[in-house]
């Protein structure tokens, strides 16, 4: 009896001009393509040889139904997390340590401490977000030489199934919770959404264009494919608050 084949891997794709991550699971045992949305987002369930063209055809012709779905998820309210002193976060690619103290008046890092003045999920999402402006802020500022034109705006976001976005009149935003990502995968993902200024695809000028803005962006862009859903699980127990 042959051997059963079973992969899963993490990618995006570009629905309704939106970036939509979602994890592809193949096996050799099955014989149509399937989608799920819950709350771990979008699964696309395939035949082990079918072709990533083929597949992502399918999602395109689905991808009404695909938002629809992962809408209503996004907008529950999810379980509550064991929030608890000494538990480890995520910022900057980086583990931190959640530190509860009396003696602390404002949420702030020190050293890879978290110090918090008392146990509220509401204060370190605030942080959270706060910090992910002023990063992506800097970020920004970086890229700025080698744009032409500006963004007319940079907003966070919370829709859960996508890294970023950007507007036709140049309204960038980025998901808050890619802050607990890596700095080269937070400049991949500005990259992504500056070249989209000037490409509202992702045809193969879209992608020299990523180029120039971040010539190394294949490796931070893998990484976030491989291990972004860390962001994701952690950041949606964040956002119960």
């Amino acid at each position: 009896m042959p051997k059963r084949l079973v992969s899963i891997e993490s990618r995006t794709l570009c629905l309704q001009n939106q970036l939509c991550a979602y994890q592809l699971k193949r096996s050799s045992a099955r014989r149509t393509l399937a989608l799920s949305v819950g709350k771990q987002g979008l699964i696309v369930h395939a035949p082990w040889r079918l072709s990533v063209t083929e597949i992502e055809r399918f999602a395109h012709a689905k991808s009404t139904w695909i938002w629809e779905k992962l809408q209503h998820y996004a907008t529950r309210t999810a379980h509550e997390w064991a929030w608890c002193d000494g538990m480890r976060l995520l910022y900057l690619g980086r583990e931190i340590v959640l530190n509860v103290s009396s003696h602390s008046h404002q949420v702030v890092l020190i050293d890879d401490v978290l110090h918090v003045p008392t146990l509220s999920p509401e204060k370190i999402v605030a942080w959270y977000k706060h910090e992910a402006m002023r990063i992506f802020q800097l970020r920004l500022a970086g890229f700025s030489p080698q744009l032409d034109k500006l963004p007319s705006a940079l907003r966070l976001t919370n829709a859960r199934t996508r890294w970023g976005s950007c507007t036709s009149a140049g309204v960038i935003r980025l998901h808050w919770r890619l802050i607990q990502a890596s700095m080269a995968e937070i400049d991949y993902v500005l990259a992504h959404e500056l070249a989209h200024m000037t490409h509202m695809n992702h045809a193969a000028r879209f992608w020299q264009r990523v180029a120039v803005l971040l010539p190394d962006y294949q490796q931070p862009h893998q990484q976030l494919r491989q291990a972004g859903h860390r962001y994701h699980d952690m950041c949606t127990e964040l956002s119960s608050s």
